[in-house]
């Protein structure tokens, strides 16, 4: 089974998913679905709904109208991440399209972020299942703390690979998890089941935000749906270029932290770091570590009994469609 597969299998509920999206976020107020409508039709892959379906067929769980509404919920909370870490970021392009806050403006991008955590909210009130109220809410804080931990070290080469690790962690392998622990709790999983989807939540998501990293370095526009180069333009120190800053001597050291301090960096100071990163494996060094947090994503997800076991072999392809995005990416380039 491939991503294609899993994506035609699912197909009537990932559309049922996006029926959800687009109703709940209607208003009187046009500026609100305007930019909603703008900002979902951009052409996400609908990772985290996708994986929550899965875990719940997983246990045997049918795709009611409650499951779809969850979807919803982790979308909004995604999509609201986005609108505000590309105010913070300044980010001008996304999935091949205007960000939010090139088009209408910063004010705007927030405050739509905040109508979509706001809604999700009074959707889960709806509902009001205090296990999952809680494990969103968790998950929500843990991301938004790894956003502040990210902004706090912008542009300061003195980290760790640990602290790179942690922000992955908390800012996008949170919200991986908890799709799949929801996939979990709306089918009343055992403790050691949601133990092992969440795991392999975790671990998924610590593979899915490094092959980004080093995407971001290594890749081609049409892949990567932005120019390649932003993280190191917007001063974010991920492991590729933390690697290479590690390997370096101390001239390119020195050439580096004046790269990472300037706002205004040039394609040519981009190609030139590039090159840098390929001599000293940097971006290969981020893939192997992406391929070990997806062996254990997998390994999670035979620790245990599922009900219905066939879903592995859809969330293995899922894992090996991320894994496999830096090959297609290279294909292109």
């Amino acid at each position: 089974m491939d991503f294609s597969e899993v994506n035609r299998l699912f197909k009537e509920d990932l559309s049922r998913v996006e029926q959800a999206i687009r109703k709940n976020y209607q208003s009187d107020i046009p500026l609100i679905p305007g930019i909603s409508g703008y900002l979902m039709d951009g052409g996400g892959k609908r990772i985290r709904p996708l994986l929550m379906l899965l875990v719940a067929k997983l246990h045997n769980r049918a795709i009611d109208d409650r499951v779809i509404t969850h979807g919803c919920v982790v979308e909004y909370i995604h999509a609201a991440t986005l609108l505000h870490d590309d105010v913070v970021d300044e980010t001008t392009v996304r999935r091949g399209n205007e960000t939010v806050n090139s088009k209408w403006g910063s004010d705007a991008s927030i405050l739509v972020g905040d109508f979509l955590i706001s809604r999700g909210i009074l959707l889960l009130a709806e509902d009001c299942d205090p296990k999952i109220i809680r494990a969103i809410a968790l998950a929500t804080r843990i991301l938004v703390e790894g956003g502040i931990l990210e902004f706090t070290e912008a542009r300061n080469l003195d980290v760790s690979e640990e602290h790179c690790l942690d922000v992955i962690r908390r800012k996008t392998a949170s919200i991986l998890a908890v799709s799949c622990e929801l996939g979990a709790l709306l089918s009343n999983s055992s403790e050691a089941q949601r133990n092992a989807v969440v795991s392999f939540g975790y671990e998924f998501g610590m593979a899915f935000q490094l092959m980004d990293d080093a995407m971001d370095y290594d890749s081609d526009e049409d892949v990567l749906g932005k120019p390649p180069g932003m993280d190191f333009k917007e001063g974010h120190v991920t492991l590729p270029l933390l690697h290479l800053y590690m390997k370096a001597g101390r001239s390119l050291k020195k050439e580096i932290e004046s790269f990472v301090k300037n706002p205004n960096l040039t394609q040519k100071e981009f190609d030139y770091v590039l090159e840098r990163m390929r001599e000293k494996k940097s971006i290969d060094y981020t893939l192997e570590l992406a391929k070990d947090y997806m062996d254990r994503a997998k390994r999670h997800l035979r620790a245990t009994e599922f009900p219905c076991p066939e879903y592995i072999e859809a969330l293995d392809a899922v894992a090996d469609y991320t894994l496999e995005r830096h090959i297609a990416a290279r294909t292109c380039s």
